[in-house]
């Protein structure tokens, strides 16, 4: 045979493979199960988990405060605008 054919694939192999005897599995009558076993009873789940993100379970009180966030400028430091539209300080070029 070609000499770049693995072992596992030769005829030699294929004997060897099926040389023990296979004994086909008894009926499932004749199976005996342990007697904790068949005493044990399986329920079904409870529930079923939902599918998705679960939803938000924390509730904000009525006087809990809402923040606000406003922009606040990372050169100036003021509120209302950002460091590209800050005026404060003249852009070098």
């Amino acid at each position: 045979m070609n000499p770049y054919c693995s072992d596992y694939y030769k005829p030699d192999a294929l004997a060897k493979t099926y040389e023990i005897p296979m004994v086909p599995m008894p009926d499932k009558k004749d199976w005996s199960d342990p007697k904790h076993v068949v005493a044990e009873t399986v329920y079904p789940p409870r529930y079923r988990r939902s599918s998705g993100r679960p939803r938000k379970r924390r509730r904000k009180n009525a006087d809990e405060k809402i923040s606000v966030n406003t922009n606040c400028c990372g050169q100036c430091g003021q509120e209302g605008h950002n460091r590209r539209t800050c005026t404060f300080y003249p852009k070098e070029k």
